[in-house]
């Protein structure tokens, strides 16, 4: 019949894609200073970024004067997600010259583990094996000399849509939320991609398991357990940062990834975090091949996995990554993740390899660090680690294992205890003393 659209045809209704609008024109920092005037000293960075990314969302958000769909603010990237079709995307660009765009296509996925799993793996429900992961990683010496459990720190985690229920983690997790399609809920019980990781980092029962930071909350955002689309993530992260709570989370671990470059305003968003004091922490990745994604971005820490040996995993991912044409070292540092005890989703526990339980061994060892040491700029803590890191394969720094394994005992020490300022030099000009 004459008239109709034919799907595939030249005339077919063209199909709106993801983008993310920002706008180069500034904000006034006077103003956004004067909304972070009262917030204590810690908070004041996010609650600037908070207020200076609502002004120019809803800006944003009135330039599109309806036009679009599943409109989304980010504000921690100052902008907004919306549904658009390319026509619409070049009108509204024409009309508002200082509008910058960028099409999300990419999706991440959930971080699998370094093995398939296999239904034969040992459940085990008897007392805990000896824990040489957390007396490699340093946090028996945190809890044994300096009774550094982790307690009254947040760490955020953004993970997979899947059961975390355990009795190691009762009383862990203070807030949650989901960020998805509700009907895509569930699923697949695979336990390394999320449960597993949370007891490394914050499991404890008595007698039967312990993790590193046994006392640490956890505000955990989850998205869904299969692709998971650049706005969807965007959003659990800045639920997880923004300053909504009395608490704010010291660090982020992010158990999801792309498998191409990030977006550009995921980086934003990142960048969010370290200006606000918060550590973006990423596993390496559990492919031998370069890393990238969210772990290639110089504005997260990227972990590598090590064995008891101290070797570099086989499957843990190597650098440098590559950012916009810039070669970057990664990982940043290697922590153990090799067959690691934690719990699993029928109540017992097993072993579980991979980085994303290396990963989780650094953020429950920040934690432990960030209880000690609160007000400390993030850069204070990683300079000082360090300089006193055990140094792993090559000699310096590699794309293997990073700066190597770091001591977190000695890392505090050496913050606490400066070694003095070298001698003045005598100005210049001036006859020195003779003897």
């Amino acid at each position: 019949m004459a008239g109709l659209i034919v799907p595939g045809s030249a005339c077919a209704i063209e199909q709106a894609r993801t983008r993310f609008l920002t706008s180069t024109e500034p904000v006034d920092p006077n103003w956004v200073a004067e909304r972070a005037v009262g917030q204590n000293a810690g908070d004041r960075a996010i609650r600037a970024i908070y207020s200076e990314g609502n002004v120019v969302a809803q800006a944003i958000s009135k330039a599109l004067a309806g036009r679009g769909q599943n409109e989304l603010p980010i504000w921690a990237a100052r902008g907004v997600c919306v549904d658009l079709t390319d026509k619409d995307l070049s009108e509204i660009l024409a009309e508002f010259p200082t509008l910058r765009s960028e099409t999300l296509d990419q999706t991440a996925e959930p971080i699998s583990s370094s093995l398939p799993v296999v239904s034969s793996l040992p459940r085990l429900e008897s007392t805990a094996p000896n824990s040489w992961n957390l007396a490699m990683s340093g946090s028996t010496a945190l809890l044994q000399e300096r009774q550094l459990t982790g307690k009254n720190v947040l760490v955020g985690v953004v993970g997979p849509d899947l059961p975390v229920n355990h009795p190691c983690l009762r009383g862990r997790v203070v807030s949650a939320k989901f960020f998805g399609d509700p009907h895509q809920r569930g699923g697949t019980l695979e336990d390394l991609m999320l449960l597993h990781p949370l007891g490394v980092l914050a499991g404890f029962l008595p007698g039967k398991f312990q993790g590193v930071a046994t006392q640490v909350s956890i505000s955990l955002a989850t998205v869904s357990k299969g692709k998971v689309k650049p706005k969807e993530l965007m959003a659990a992260i800045q639920w997880v940062i923004g300053p909504f709570s009395e608490m704010k989370p010291t660090a982020l671990l992010i158990c999801v990834d792309f498998s191409v470059p990030a977006p550009g305003a995921m980086r934003e968003v990142l960048r969010s975090c370290r200006t606000a004091g918060i550590l973006p922490i990423l596993p390496a990745g559990n492919v031998p091949s370069r890393i990238t994604g969210i772990a290639a971005l110089p504005e997260v820490l990227t972990v590598g996995g090590l064995d008891q040996w101290k070797v570099r995993a086989g499957f843990s991912g190597i650098g440098p990554s590559v950012v916009d044409g810039i070669p970057v070292m990664k990982p940043d540092l290697s922590e153990p993740g090799v067959s690691i005890y934690g719990p699993s989703s029928d109540g017992a526990y097993r072993f579980g390899s991979g980085t994303l339980q290396a990963a989780a061994h650094f953020a429950g060892i920040w934690a432990q660090v960030r209880q000690a040491r609160p007000e400390d700029d993030i850069q204070v803590i990683l300079d000082a680690m360090a300089t006193t890191t055990l140094d792993l394969g090559a000699f310096g720094p590699d794309c293997e294992t990073g700066i190597g394994l770091v001591n977190p005992f000695s890392a505090i020490y050496t913050i606490e205890n400066p070694p003095p300022p070298p001698p003045a030099a005598p100005l210049a000009g001036r006859p020195t003393e003779s003897k």
